[in-house]
């Protein structure tokens, strides 16, 4: 990963949340008052570093591992509750090898603790619940907004397909509208489609496409041409056109430095 995509990444990987300082340090204070999995029978001192740091750990690793599975182009096409769900298991899996090597290092071998399938199975259980409950959470949260504060466009969707647009594209008679959430072709114009997005935030690329802000994964040169990749994966062609409305609202600097 290059420093520029570094940049733009780290922020919606982990975004300023103060609730994540508390939920951190409420598990940690929990887990050192109570000494699961044998920990009770280690220092204050020691128990409290060890809680600590592997919450800590726990944090990072499953906001870095699943945010970057569900993002993952490969993955595009699957509904976004089973791509949260395949990163909590590789997540399980990558946190259970590394605390299984922890506890090696600061229990010994001679003391008994959890093994890696034993690790595996609980973080595995716990993060795939949470990942669905947060999903849950947020889908009841933003699926049904005000009639009033929903683009006139987003209202011709099927409601499965939700509000969290990523692109449009010109299909013969047809403009294929891609969500987050999945796909459909509605019968319009292109132009038609656009005027009827009211102000949602986004941009033209071409004559044929249409990107949401939040729907940018990147935008890199080909060729001496400007590619805008999409979340869904797609490779979307900038026309000198529409290349200098981009540049004016600073969208190829944040991406292109």
């Amino acid at each position: 990963m290059t420093l520029r995509e570094l940049k733009t990444w780290f922020p919606q990987v982990y975004p300023p949340d103060g609730r994540l300082l508390a939920v951190w340090c409420a598990v940690s204070v929990i887990c050192v008052v109570a000494g699961p999995f044998g920990t009770d029978q280690v220092p204050l001192v020691r128990r409290a570093i060890y809680w600590f740091g592997s919450n800590l750990v726990a944090i990072v690793m499953s906001l870095t591992i699943i945010g970057t599975v569900n993002r993952a182009p490969i993955l595009a096409r699957l509904p976004e509750v089973i791509r949260l769900a395949a990163g909590a298991l590789v997540f399980a899996a990558a946190f259970s090898g590394v605390m299984t090597i922890v506890n090696i290092m600061v229990f010994g071998l001679g003391r008994h603790y959890p093994n890696f399938l034993e690790l595996f199975w609980t973080t595995a259980l716990i993060a795939i619940a949470i990942t669905i409950v947060i999903y849950t959470f947020q889908s009841g949260r933003t699926s049904a907004p005000s009639s009033d504060s929903v683009p006139r466009f987003l209202r011709r969707l099927k409601p499965g397909l939700g509000h969290d647009l990523v692109r449009l594209a010109m299909q013969d008679h047809y403009v294929e509208v891609h969500t987050a959430k999945g796909h459909q072709l509605i019968l319009m114009r292109f132009s038609d489609a656009l005027d009827e997005l009211d102000g949602a935030t986004g941009w033209r690329l071409h004559r044929s496409h249409w990107v949401a802000a939040a729907g940018i994964a990147d935008i890199k040169r080909v060729d001496g041409k400007t590619i805008v990749v999409a979340r869904d994966g797609a490779e979307l062609p900038v026309s000198r056109t529409y290349l200098p409305i981009l540049r004016d609202a600073g969208v190829l600097n944040r991406f292109l430095g």
